[in-house]
């Protein structure tokens, strides 16, 4: 049995490899490779009948005008769907909180790269015949090309090196798919996002050039392994350029703080962590540090959080580059995310506790097409009316969360009104004045925005008789192999060569009699003829959708998907939300992705039947009780009605509710283990348990893979006992703050963590690692080292060295340029690389850890000159990673340092020698010499 089973095996591989071989060797269509299906028939159907053409931007007067005639919708939604089927260009942003000096430089290496027109041979998408091709993105003038410049660049590419046409002649053509097609195009120099600037100056910018261009194309290694070195040192980042547009819209400030709900994976987060994180009050000191060590660290700080623990870690490594104290990362449902104001202010004007909250929920992404074409093939309406009630119960949160007097945002990459006015809508009804939507757009130079809808059809699709399975069915059964097999078998019946069909079920029959193909489900989508409403909505009806014009027309199977919120406002009602003052940014305004962005201020606290509406959704979604307990009034009603719409404690997070209960049966032990809440609820003395915000999605267990220290461990007080010796050791003064040394509380305290003493009293001691999962939080100080003294057992960690070096006395040095730049290498540097009078200063240090600082430097915190350095017998090492040494050269450069002319030819030889990345290599070369 065994051997038979292995000869089966060993002829089911060679049976594999001879299809395989002869698929290869088959010619195929559109160059032997299947291209991304740009258009969708119900994506294009529904936005044309829900409004999204109806408006165009008037350049000449800079505001949006109605389209009045048939051929300016028309030319709209052609723009439109070109924009969609375009490659989305790269943009980045320049870090805000930077010092002054390090900024300006960044921007002159940035123009000397983009500040210019450039020629170069780009490569032409190869799409299929009914999609683009190559005549299509010409004739709709894709970037300027020519005709006759592709069929030059053909023969150029077809030509032989010795350039004898002759010799082409017997030879058969080539055929028009082989070989990439070149062509030489201009770029136009990097266009700057005037919305994102720092006291007068622009620090983002939208180059000319998509990401996968910039990557692969030798004309851009420049500037490819600028952006690379940059970004990897925090001083850049790379993010779409709708994306930078709701921290802007939020106006976080130094000191605030900041709640971004879903925050992976995290561009959005920096962004506003440069802001309320920034040191700016520190630099404009002169760098002079004063008697009170609490004025070298940042106020604010960001409370970092996502429901996917994944993407949490994922959100630590991005915000790693920007080295701060200030951030505080968690993971849990948004819907559950605790309430830490005390119970005696809720309902009144100190309810909440973030200046600022950002929610950018989880959405369809369908503003997003441009850099993720999946899209087009998965896009349904279901999908939206899915999210919705989601959307809705994670914005009620961070309302609840956000205080009087401050704002959210709430955001998606959608262009769907279902996500974005009528979740707002719903939003503004259920706060009942508590929130008012305000326009940005004064603040906003340069955005293009359009204003919020009013009204808007609401559509499902009848997934019924349309399912995705029976779709793919039916195009299986009808395709033109099939067609061709049916006719001769219909021959060979005829001839008497084969049986006849049996007869099927009637059931069977009328299964497939259910799904009939629409005539406008085609691939491309024929746009109508006329935008007639009625030509519209016949169009949708055809490809399966139906249309409520209220909700009592919805059918009971479906008011838990079609909710009442997603129906537009009466006349009377949109007058008083006033939705016009939201933002809606699609693609072809500002030749960028899909967004939609509103800005709500809180102007009082929520009400009651507001707090049990939030509570009573958060339920829904994780225990599913009714969906309409909300709309029923008066009556006793009976206990699950009561539990719906919320007659229980005020906070979900903070009880038992069966909510958490469903969560915490399905996440792992270590989350909420009942002899851990016995015991803390024991040290409250008797309190009630506090269980954790659930995690991740209702039924997904989520295995956390810790990675060094990114862990589900809380931070715990460091032990009393290891700082005498660390501040003997180091010389640490009066001002420094031993209470902001944390711990994770694994047992074991391998590394000592310095957090700001904002997140310090504003979230640890309020109890907030009791109700959610914390994932990282605060930068590395002190370190366990084998090879210190027994005493110390710690050395200094180049992560958190400057919230520690200007509280030192011993064991720091202070260095010229020189000696600075020698200190910054990789491996053994020998005492000699050094001036004579450095030499003696570093024989003084006795082996163990040291700080090497820049001269004038030393209490500079947000430059960080300095340098976590181990001395040995006679050598010294520098313990910095390799990226934030290149981060120090481009300092040292913008402070007018030139390296030594000796040290760029060594350089040069062990580049030429030890070189990995080219690219990367040659732009570090290039800060060096500069």
């Amino acid at each position: 049995m065994g051997r038979r089973y292995k000869n089966n095996k060993k002829w089911g591989r060679k049976r594999k490899a001879d299809e395989k071989s002869a698929k290869s060797t088959k010619e195929r269509k559109n160059g032997g490779w299947n291209p991304a299906t740009n258009s969708n028939a119900k994506f294009e159907a529904y936005y044309s009948l829900v409004g999204l053409h109806d408006t165009r931007y008037d350049a000449e007067k800079k505001e949006f005008v109605p389209c009045q005639t048939d051929a300016e919708k028309t030319a709209e939604r052609d723009l439109y769907m070109s924009t969609l089927r375009s490659i989305l260009p790269a943009s980045f942003r320049i870090d805000r909180s930077l010092d002054p000096t390090i900024q300006q430089t960044l921007l002159e290496e940035m123009r000397e790269f983009t500040g210019k027109e450039m020629e170069l041979e780009v490569e032409l998408p190869r799409r299929s015949a009914p999609i683009g091709g190559m005549k299509t993105i010409l004739a709709q003038g894709a970037d300027g090309e020519k005709e006759a410049d592709v069929k030059a660049a053909k023969v150029a590419n077809d030509a032989n090196g010795d350039g004898d046409a002759a010799a082409n002649e017997n030879e058969e053509p080539a055929k028009e798919d082989d070989g990439p097609i070149l062509v030489k195009r201009t770029v136009a120099p990097a266009k700057p996002i005037p919305f994102v600037s720092h006291r007068g100056t622009t620090l983002g910018y939208q180059l000319s050039v998509d990401r996968s261009t910039l990557r692969r194309n030798k004309s851009l290694e420049s500037l490819h392994s600028w952006l690379k070195i940059h970004t990897d040192c925090g001083h850049i980042t790379r993010q779409e350029t709708v994306s930078m547009i709701p921290p802007v819209v939020l106006d976080a400030k130094e000191g605030m703080s900041v709640l971004d709900m879903c925050a992976a994976p995290g561009s959005k987060t920096c962004q506003l962590l440069e802001v309320v994180g920034g040191l700016t009050h520190a630099s404009e000191n002169g760098g002079e540090g004063t008697s009170n060590g609490a004025e070298l660290e940042p106020k604010g700080y960001v409370v970092a959080n996502d429901a996917d623990p994944k993407r949490a870690y994922m959100l630590v490594n991005q915000l790693r580059r920007m080295n701060s104290p200030s951030v505080f990362v968690t993971s849990c449902d948004g819907q559950y995310f605790p309430i830490l104001d005390d119970k005696s202010v809720r309902g009144t004007e100190r309810e909440g506790t973030f200046d600022r909250v950002l929610c950018d929920v989880p959405c369809s992404g369908d503003g997003t097409v441009r850099k993720n074409p999946g899209i087009w093939k998965h896009w349904n309406q279901l999908g939206s009316l899915s999210l919705h009630p989601l959307q809705l119960s994670i914005a009620l949160r961070g309302a609840r969360l956000t205080n009087v007097g401050g704002y959210l945002v709430y955001s998606t990459c959608s262009m769907n009104p279902v996500e974005n006015e009528s979740v707002v809508a719903e939003l503004l009804r259920i706060a009942n004045g508590a929130l008012v939507l305000e326009d940005p757009r004064d603040r906003m130079e340069g955005l293009i925005a359009r204003p919020g809808w009013n009204s808007w059809c609401v559509l499902r699709e009848n997934s019924r008789h349309s399912t995705r399975k029976k779709m793919k069915a039916w195009h299986k059964k009808n395709n033109s192999k099939m067609s061709e097999k049916r006719k001769e078998w219909e021959e060979k019946r005829e001839k008497g060569e084969c049986p006849p069909p049996k007869e099927r079920e009637a059931e069977k029959v009328e299964e497939d009699k259910e799904y009939t193909p629409s005539p406008y489900d085609t691939i491309p989508y024929v746009p109508p003829a006329t935008w007639d409403e009625a030509a519209l909505r016949e169009r949708t009806t055809s490809l399966g959708f139906l249309e409520y014009a209220s909700y009592d027309e919805v059918e009971p199977e479906w008011r838990r998907r079609v909710r009442a919120s997603v129906f537009p406002p009466t006349v009377e009602e949109a007058s008083q939300l006033e939705l016009h003052k939201c933002l809606r940014c699609l693609p072809q305004d500002m030749d960028t992705g899909g967004f939609f962005v509103a800005l709500l201020k809180k102007v009082k606290p929520l009400g009651k039947d507001a707090n049990e509406r939030m509570n009573a959704m958060a339920r829904e979604w994780r225990g599913g009780v009714d969906v309409d307990a909300h709309l029923k009034k008066g009556g006793d009603g009976t206990n699950a009605e009561k539990k719906a719409i919320g007659e229980v404690a005020e906070d979900v997070v903070m009880t038992e509710s069966s909510a958490a209960e469903e969560t915490s049966a399905t996440e792992d032990k270590t989350d909420t283990e009942p002899a851990t809440d016995a015991k803390k609820a024991e040290e409250r003395g008797g309190a009630e348990i506090v269980q954790k915000a659930p995690v991740g999605k209702i039924g997904m267990r989520h295995k956390h893979k810790k990675k060094g220290d990114v862990g589900k461990e809380d931070f715990m007080p460091c032990d009393p006992s290891l700082l005498p010796a660390l501040v003997e050791e180091y010389g640490l003064a009066s001002t420094f703050p031993k209470d902001q040394i944390f711990v994770r509380a694994s047992g074991e305290a391998k590394v000592l963590y310095f957090l700001s003493g904002s997140i310090k009293s504003d979230l640890i001691d309020r109890g907030i690692q009791d109700r959610v999962t914390v994932i990282n939080s605060g930068l590395k100080c002190f370190e366990r080292c084998s090879l210190q003294d027994k005493k110390v057992g710690y050395r200094l960690a180049q992560e958190g060295i400057q919230y520690v070096v200007p509280h030192m006395t011993k064991r720091m040095l202070s260095a010229g340029m020189d000696d600075f730049y020698a200190c910054n290498k990789t491996g053994f540097i020998p005492l000699d690389k050094f001036s004579e009078s450095f030499q003696k200063a570093l024989e003084e240090v006795t082996t163990g850890s040291f700080i090497v600082a820049l001269e004038g430097y030393e209490k500079d915190v947000s430059k960080k000159m300095y340098l976590a350095m181990w001395r040995r017998s006679n050598c010294v090492n520098c313990f910095v990673t390799k990226v934030e040494m290149d981060a120090i050269l481009s300092k040292m450069k913008a402070l007018g340092y030139v390296a030594p002319k000796e040290e760029d030819a060594t350089k040069e030889d062990e580049t030429a020698d030890t070189a990995v990345d080219e690219p990367a290599n040659a732009a570090k070369e290039k800060m060096d010499t500069n």
